[in-house]
């Protein structure tokens, strides 16, 4: 005669915990295990079987969260990508119309013929760049003199020189660039240290001033 298990339940619900999941066995298993004589085999193959389709379902339900938990962190990424991404990019590029006769030291140029003013940062009258976006930047200027002539010149930023140039005669053009940090409504402009005859810009040859945005 095969053995038979009666069981009796003090509650109707139970959980079992299995590998750090929980499983919980439907009422409709508790009551046939209640009204019901089983044998031991029967009685371990129902209760598996049970455990079975509860663990697939939770691991189904598992996935279904990961994929989410995955899309939303890609899109959180993409979100901060575009965040951090600039979204406008500057630059000028601007030339002195023609030579100027003896300009001497502490002299602003006014690079007054403008070719490029994205966004309008660059001043054609007072030949001073206003910083429109927080942000490193690339300046160049370029110097050209007369013979027998010299020049220093230095980019400023507000009141700081941040670079310097030498030119000195045969009709010698000099470049200077200069890669800085600078702020939303900081000041950009080129001057004259000392020096003294003809400054020259002309089809041979300009002496130009241009910056733009790096990020």
């Amino acid at each position: 005669m095969p053995s038979v298990i009666y069981i009796t339940f003090s509650f109707i619900l139970v959980t079992i915990l299995i590998e750090g999941k929980s499983i919980t066995i439907k009422n409709s298993t508790i009551g046939r295990i209640i009204t019901a004589q089983y044998s031991k085999k029967e009685l371990r193959k129902d209760i598996l079987d049970q455990v079975y389709k509860e663990t697939t379902q939770i691991e189904k339900k598992l996935k279904s969260l990961t994929k989410k938990v995955s899309e939303m962190e890609k899109g959180d990424k993409e979100r901060e990508k575009k965040k951090n991404k600039p979204t406008k990019s500057f630059g000028f590029y601007s030339y002195i119309s023609s030579d100027l006769k003896n300009p001497g030291g502490g002299h602003t140029f006014v690079f007054d013929v403008v070719k490029t003013n994205y966004e309008n940062g660059y001043n054609e009258r007072t030949g001073v760049f206003t910083v429109p976006r927080n942000g490193l930047y690339s300046f160049t200027w370029v110097t050209r003199v007369q013979c027998n002539d010299a020049y220093t010149s230095e980019l400023y930023v507000n009141k700081n020189v941040v670079g310097s140039t030498y030119a000195f005669c045969g009709y010698n053009t000099v470049t200077g660039n200069a890669i800085v940090k600078v702020s939303k409504g900081d000041v950009v402009f080129v001057r004259t240290l000392a020096g003294r005859g003809m400054i020259r810009s002309n089809k041979h040859g300009r002496s130009s001033f241009s910056g733009f945005r790096i990020e």
